[in-house]
């Protein structure tokens, strides 16, 4: 990331790809990097109101916009198609759900090191936390698009390469897994072999994070009689039950599988592998391999500033991108 500014305009430059992100409006980067958090400490210790507001608003509309182009990338490749494994606009979507996770956008925000200038106020803890990278990720993605005056063509060339790095994400997990609910998935299992209802819990509790912060975590729990107990832990209840049911229907096919072969069965686990080869065939077995270089990779790490004499230095880079947006707030 490099900031260049005169008295009136700072311009946020990021080469990707020969494409660059053009920030014009000083208010509409800082927003994008403010998390809600900062705005009400700075608000607390000032008495005084937060020149740029947070990136709440934007975090939905990056969100959308994720979507869309993710959506408009495998569109324009063929997809849905009845003769892939890709078939229905469902599939699209279950497909979309899975990948643009929390956890997937995280990965690619500190990548390009978002985490060394999203504004969180003194919870340093908290630059991070998967919610708050993925969000400030969509954040810098929406107020390009506002920026950018509402330029879907250009902002097409730069999510791009962010959804490449999402697919490639996934090319390791079998496409009828990555498709699939897995509570749905589960349940349907379990209702097609058996009797026995699942029993699952959910406890949330407050746990100390490596800096000695308490954080809040879900810990959820699936028994299925005497078959099956997984227990996960997590910051993100809708993610870790996700994890449990997954886990929980690895187990369950094993177990009949094991089943299968000491009774003999030797057409049914033949039937059993043949199946369990069609899903293993992955996204890539669909799509284009996506060969990721280092120019496809842009990253908010190179801050310069010669005015305001600001030296490289991770621990205060927050504060001194702060500080250039306050010398210059519109």
């Amino acid at each position: 990331m490099v900031f260049l500014y005169n008295q009136k305009t700072i311009l946020l430059f990021i080469k990707m790809n020969n494409k660059i992100f053009l920030f014009q409006n000083t208010n509409t980067l800082a927003q994008a990097l403010t998390n809600k958090i900062h705005e009400l400490e700075y608000q607390s210790k000032k008495g005084t109101k937060y020149p740029f507001g947070n990136n709440e608003d934007f975090v939905g509309i990056g969100q959308m916009i994720l979507e869309f182009f993710f959506s408009d990338y495998l569109i324009q490749r063929g997809y849905p198609n009845k003769e892939t494994q890709i078939k229905k606009s469902s599939d699209l979507v279950l497909l979309r759900q899975r990948l643009l996770s929390e956890r997937n956008l995280a990965d690619i925000a500190i990548s390009y090191k978002i985490d060394n200038i999203v504004q969180v106020g003194n919870q340093i803890n908290l630059k991070k936390n998967p919610k708050i990278l993925a969000e400030t990720l969509k954040s810098i993605i929406a107020a390009q698009y506002y920026d950018s005056g509402y330029d879907l063509d250009h902002l097409r060339e730069v999510v791009q390469p962010i959804l490449k790095q999402v697919l490639d994400k996934g090319q390791a997990v079998p496409l009828v897994e990555l498709k699939q609910n897995p509570k749905s998935a589960f349940l349907e299992f379990v209702n097609s072999c058996t009797n026995l209802k699942p029993k699952v819990s959910v406890e949330w509790k407050k746990d100390a994070s490596q800096n000695g912060n308490p954080i809040n975590v879900y810990q959820v729990q699936l028994e299925l009689n005497n078959l099956l107990l997984i227990k996960r832990e997590g910051i993100n209840k809708r993610n870790t039950e996700q994890l449990v049911y997954r886990e929980a229907l690895k187990r369950l096919k094993q177990i009949q599988l094991n089943q299968s072969y000491s009774q003999g069965s030797q057409n049914q686990s033949t039937k059993t592998q043949d199946k369990e080869s069609a899903e293993e065939i992955t996204i890539l077995d669909e799509l284009e391999t996506s060969i990721i270089d280092s120019s496809q990779f842009f990253q908010f790490s190179d801050l310069r500033d010669t005015d305001l004499s600001l030296v490289e230095n991770q621990g205060t880079l927050g504060q001194k991108v702060e500080s250039l947006l306050e010398q210059f707030a519109l």
